[in-house]
């Protein structure tokens, strides 16, 4: 029970640390807001929370991921290196395709929740 406990801290510490310092997670975060205002406005039907939801959840767990991954590569090669500098950008598209899914998802739940 104790490792679980600590797993779970170290986890809250880990999420912590990237809203701390991710400066683009404060840009998703902000954007999860407009999801939300929007979506209550709207009055988005169950489906609709459950697909925004998921999509939030993974642009921001993907952008964690990319924060996770420039920090270890800055560590392994702190000078310029083409090939991190290619490894952090595939990190960063893997994050800007995931957003705009999200988007889409997004607009389609508006499209329907207006009709």
């Amino acid at each position: 029970m104790k490792r679980l406990v600590n797993s779970f801290g170290n986890a809250a510490r880990g999420l912590l640390r990237g809203f701390a310092t991710g400066g683009n997670l404060l840009w998703q975060v902000l954007a999860v807001a407009v999801v939300v205002a929007v979506g209550l406005w709207l009055g988005f039907a169950a489906w609709q929370w459950v697909a925004c939801v998921l999509c939030c959840a993974a642009v921001i767990a993907l952008e964690l991921l990319n924060t996770a991954i420039e920090r270890l590569c800055d560590v392994v090669q702190p000078e310029q290196d083409a090939r991190i500098g290619a490894i952090k950008d595939i990190a960063a598209g893997a994050v800007l395709w995931t957003a705009i899914g999200s988007v889409i998802v997004f607009m389609i739940c508006i499209a329907t929740a207006m009709k």
